[in-house]
Parts: structure tokens; sequence; C-alpha cells
């Protein structure tokens, strides 16, 4: 019984703490899981970050990958695997609900890293990719 109350004590606690986030922290940690499978061509599971306009547009990309021949579609895949990004800055507006994740993109073959941003909407103790630039 003891083990239970516990086990249910750390589990509240936790939950609190998830709660608790700032914005920041959840439009930084949205933004890993989102550039993290977008950079691994896995479009649908990046889908799972973003708001709806931004999952259907996502979809069209999935789509063009999924016409092109097997070969070239793996191509594609593995080279865009090559990428890797550093987030470097989190801008938010509360009042807006929006933030702006500054990141830095390095991609094979090009000399220096790009300076790359997202945009998420802020609802609640959720935040969602809403665009690229």
């Amino acid at each position: 019984m003891k083990r239970i109350l516990i086990l249910t004590a750390a589990l509240c606690c936790l939950l609190g703490l998830t709660a608790c986030q700032s914005p920041e922290k959840r439009a930084q940690a949205t933004a890993e899981q989102f550039l993290t499978a977008f950079y691994a061509g896995e479009y649908g599971a990046a889908a799972d970050f973003c708001t709806p306009a931004c999952a259907a547009r996502l979809s069209k990309v999935s789509a063009v990958q999924n016409a092109v021949p097997d070969e070239i579609a793996q191509k594609m895949k593995e080279a865009v695997s090559e990428t890797s990004f550093k987030i470097v800055f989190v801008e938010v507006d509360e009042e807006a609900g929006t933030a702006v994740v500054h990141y830095a993109l390095t991609v094979p073959g090009i000399e220096g890293a790009v300076s790359k941003q997202l945009r998420l909407q802020l609802e609640g103790r959720a935040a969602a990719v809403d665009g690229i630039e």
C-alpha cells in the first residue's frame, strides 16, 4: 500500500512539474521534436507537432516524396537525415500566444550554419509548429 501511495505521489509531482513548464521550454521541446522528425524525413511524425494548417502543408510535401521512385526517395531521405540543427534561442509573445524558435541548421556540403526560424502557436500547456521560415 505504501508503494502505491509513493508511486502516486511521485507521478503527481512529475505531472505538476510538467504543467508548470515555461512557455519557452514548451516551445523549445516541441521545436526539438518537430525538427528531429522533419530532418529525418518523417513528415507524418513531424505533422504531429503542427497546427492543422501546417500539418496540411507537410502532407503535401509527404505526397511529393511518395510520388517519386523509391530509389530517389531513399536518396532524398538520406541527404536530409545528414542535416543537423541546434536551437539558438526562443522568443515568446505570451499576449499573442506565439513563439519563434531560432535555430542553426548545418547542411552537408554547405560551409557554415544556416539561420532558420520556426513559428509556434501556444495554447494552454501545448505548443504547435505553425510555420518554417
